[in-house]
Parts: structure tokens; C-alpha cells; sequence
């Protein structure tokens, strides 16, 4: 990922992953500027247990619902969302207000949430992340978080290779 990237560029990117909370500390080297790595994070960080969830399956299933049980079982409402690398170089903090509502607003083209790619999710607890990435999938990461996931979503939704 920070290849093509001037100093300047790299310097603002690892100050601004400075700021991430803690629940972070494992995964950004790898996962974050390990070559710009997308994949679900389960298994890549040892105290983020973590279950991985098809996104495509979840929301042409229609099944939006299994979502936002698993988010207001854990009481998950008002978050900051964090993209490493929108553009070259430059990364992006978004507040969301009301995480259920995000997962069902659209677009003319569809449900917008699929599509926020390469999102970390995590909020003033800084107890978990939520992880939607390109390859289409949803990761519960944090052991509270990931508890209930399993609990709520059938796996039939488990994401597999």
C-alpha cells in the first residue's frame, strides 16, 4: 500500500493510525499498511476474536435484520468509521449517528453499506471493530461482539473461502 506514496503522504497516514483506539494495536501494521491487506480479520490478530459474515448472502437474502439484532444486542449505535486509504494517501474518519439506520439507507443503485468498503468501525469503547471490506464480508471482531454474532447470525452466512 505505501508503495506509489511520497514521505509526506506516508507520514499523515501513520499519524492518523496513531489515533485509532487501542482494539487496533494488533491489526494496523498487518492489516492496515501491510500492503493495503483487506481480507476479514479473523485469525490475524490474537486477542480480537473475531467471525466473518458474507455481506453478498446476508443482504440478497434479505436478511438485513440479522444485522442490526447483532447491533443493538450489543448496544452499537453511534460509531466512527475509518478508511485507511480512500484516495493515495489519504485517510477518512466518518461519524455515524445511528449505526442500525446505515445498514438499511439507499441509493438509486441499492443498500449503500455493502458498498462502504475497507471500513473500520468502532466506537467509544474501543471494545471492538466491525470490518467491511471489498471482498464483500462483515467482520465482528472483539469478543463481545463476536459472541453475538454467532449467537444471531446462522452459518449459513459464515463467510468461506
Amino acid at each position: 500500500m505505501l508503495d506509489g506514496l511520497n514521505e509526506i503522504e506516508i507520514r499523515e497516514l501513520k499519524e492518523g493510525l496513531d489515533k485509532l483506539p487501542p482494539c487496533f494495536l494488533e491489526v494496523k501494521n498487518e492489516i492496515i499498511l501491510g500492503c493495503g491487506y483487506w481480507y476479514p480479520l479473523s485469525g490475524k490478530a490474537s486477542s480480537l476474536i473475531a467471525s466473518v459474515y458474507s455481506l453478498d448472502k446476508i443482504y440478497e437474502g434479505q436478511m438485513i435484520g440479522l444485522l442490526k439484532t447483532v447491533f443493538e444486542e450489543a448496544e452499537i449505535r453511534y460509531v466512527t468509521g475509518y478508511h485507511p486509504y480512500w484516495f493515495k494517501g489519504q485517510q477518512t474518519w466518518t461519524y455515524v449517528k445511528d449505526m442500525t439506520k446505515l445498514l438499511y439507507e439507499r441509493d438509486d443503485d441499492g443498500y449503500i453499506f455493502p458498498w462502504l468498503l475497507e471500513m473500520y468501525y468502532y466506537d467509544k469503547s474501543e471494545e471492538w471493530i466491525v470490518y467491511v471490506s471489498h471482498e464483500r464480508t462483515i467482520t465482528f471482531a472483539g469478543e463481545k461482539l463476536a459472541q453475538i454474532s454467532k449467537r444471531v447470525i446462522p452459518d449459513c452466512y459464515i463467510y468461506s473461502i
